[in-house]
């Protein structure tokens, strides 16, 4: 249940209370008045009839004399020379007023005058003041009910906008100013200044470090293309190949740290086109042997064929990513499982670090110490381009122990018509029969 309900409910119970509440007070009250009127009026009545008697000796009003269904408690307050009224209950409940007359002296007996008038449970004044009270309390209920749920809409509108802003912020997009700006003076206003001068203050960082992460990487992409060509003019071949594969890991840093701040900017866009993605996926794995080093990687098919439409050169760079990081942080034999739409990348080393399972790759994190060290641009940069092509990367732990690595593709896929054993794929890597 959202704020809006919780708050109209909250409002609601706390009305249907006081409603209650009130309704029985005034019940209390309406009928301690009524017995007092149903009392006065017997007393009235009581009297007129004994002026008439002591005038007349003749019974008037509806008087009795010595009644013999008189309740016992009021003829007890006759003898002792009271007078009162009394309401009996049972099956025929009556309000009683009763008096004692005559000498009462020795010799003499005391006689009782007594009136009475029925007083029956259901009243229909009483009735009616009860119809009354549910009808206006239901409808008090109702009223503050729907009136709370309009009032709490303003601000519940409020405060997702500022949890939507809260969101963007946290995947890196720009929130929207004029949506937080608030100008009220309650806590909401203040909440939504907050998260506008916090979502300003974490946008200009963020720009800040992608303006300053592709200006490096440009400054250095110059120089370090320099010192490999200048390397190889270097006369002794150890030398020579120490200094190449120096200068080829910086400049491997540097294209890195040039996609990074590409995939931030969010200026990237997938090409996609139609594929068979096992002869993709072995494509892929051979130039990963033959460029990378990635040796001792094994793929397997699982179910029919599938030919997918994305992007083959951001697939080629999650999956080298991939396999480069389970070749280095992880141990062999490498698997990799190709079902469907989708790509699972295994090694049997000591797998992920928890923190990167629950919170994903983050850029310049190193891994645990078990797994080695890094600069974690390469999971990211695989994260990154995944998120470029629609697809969904996860991080976990294989069940046979090691880490495990699923890239799940969109679902614009179809079975290849026609397909038996998947055709091996050519030696650049291009599915066959795609442009």
């Amino acid at each position: 249940m959202g704020i809006r309900g919780r708050i109209a409910l909250a409002i609601s119970c706390m009305t249907a209370l006081a409603v209650v509440v009130l309704g029985f007070a005034v019940q209390h009250i309406a009928e301690v008045e009524r017995e007092r009127s149903a009392r006065a009026y017997q007393d009235d009545r009581l009297s007129s009839a004994l002026q008439i008697y002591e005038r007349d000796g003749t019974r008037a009003l509806g008087a009795q004399l010595d009644d013999a269904t008189l309740p016992s408690p009021l003829r007890d307050a006759v003898f002792s020379k009271q007078s009162g009224t009394y309401i009996s209950g049972g099956e025929d409940p009556r309000v009683w007023a009763a008096t004692g007359v005559g000498e009462g002296g020795e010799g003499a007996s005391m006689r009782t005058l007594s009136v009475s008038a029925p007083y029956p449970d259901d009243d229909p004044t009483q009735l009616a003041l009860n119809r009354a009270l549910l009808i206006a309390g239901c409808g008090t209920v109702t009223l503050m009910a729907v009136v709370s749920w309009f009032v709490s809409q303003r601000l519940s509108r409020r405060l997702r906008m500022s949890a939507a802003a809260a969101r963007r912020i946290a995947a890196g997009e720009a929130p929207d100013a004029d949506a937080l700006a608030s100008h009220g003076r309650d806590e909401v206003a203040e909440l939504g200044r907050s998260v506008h001068h916090m979502a300003t203050s974490l946008a200009a960082q963020a720009q800040a470090e992608r303006e300053f992460t592709a200006d490096v990487a440009h400054e250095l992409r110059t120089p370090v293309a320099g010192l490999v060509a200048a390397a190889e003019l270097l006369p002794q071949p150890r030398a020579v190949e120490m200094v190449q594969d120096r200068a080829q890991a910086m400049r491997r840093l540097v294209e890195d740290l040039l996609e990074v701040s590409r995939l931030d900017a969010g200026v990237e866009r997938a090409d996609v086109d139609a594929c068979e993605l096992p002869s993709l996926v072995r494509g892929i794995v051979k130039r990963a042997a033959r460029q990378r080093g990635v040796d001792e990687v094994s793929v397997t098919v699982e179910g029919e064929p599938r030919i997918v439409e994305t992007d083959r050169r951001r697939v080629e760079r999650v999956l080298v990513n991939l396999l480069a990081n389970a070749a280095k942080h992880g141990k062999p034999p490498i698997e990799v499982v190709v079902a469907g739409s989708r790509i699972v990348v295994r090694d049997h080393g000591l797998g992920y670090p928890p923190e990167l399972c629950a919170e994903g790759p983050r850029r310049f994190r190193t891994a645990a110490p078990e797994r080695g060290t890094g600069h974690g641009l390469g999971l990211t940069i695989a994260a990154g381009q995944a998120d470029v092509l629609g697809a969904r990367l996860d991080f976990g732990a294989a069940a046979e122990g090691g880490a495990e690595a699923v890239l799940e593709l969109p679902d614009r896929t179809a079975a290849a018509p026609g397909i038996g054993i998947p055709p091996a794929a050519t030696d650049d890597g291009s599915c066959p029969g795609s442009p």
